[in-house]
């Protein structure tokens, strides 16, 4: 790891900045892997490559020049958001895999009683 910059590799796990623009709030976190910076909307946004490769500055300082706000993002706010979107996957999770459950459990019975149906259907 060594050093004491933030190349040393013992970072937070990146940044976020509310930006509102025209009553809009988007929440962007921020990080870098292998030189490259990308941004993402939300904790559950997929990871992209910033515009010319900006840094977390010059993103801050191209969207206020358009005329939007920026917050910076607590570590706190961040830690509860992905609480919480951990917290709403797993429900998602657990209702979807009830969901798999009601409607005949395993999906190879499902897939053999379907396939019978349409044998069926075709005099097979």
């Amino acid at each position: 790891m060594g050093g004491r910059g933030s190349k040393s590799g013992g970072g937070g796990g990146g940044s976020g900045v509310d930006v509102t623009h025209n009553g809009e709030t988007t929440r962007y976190y921020f990080s870098e892997k292998n030189g490259m910076n990308y941004y993402q909307r939300g904790v559950g946004g997929t990871p992209q490559p910033t515009p010319l490769n900006m840094t977390v500055r010059d993103f801050t300082k191209r969207v206020q020049a358009n005329g939007a706000t920026v917050k910076p993002v607590t570590a706190a706010s961040k830690a509860a958001e992905q609480k919480a979107y951990e917290a709403d996957r797993k429900a998602t999770n657990d209702f979807l895999n009830q969901a798999d459950a009601s409607m005949g459990g395993n999906r190879g019975d499902q897939r053999r009683a379907t396939k019978g149906r349409r044998g069926g259907r075709r005099g097979i």
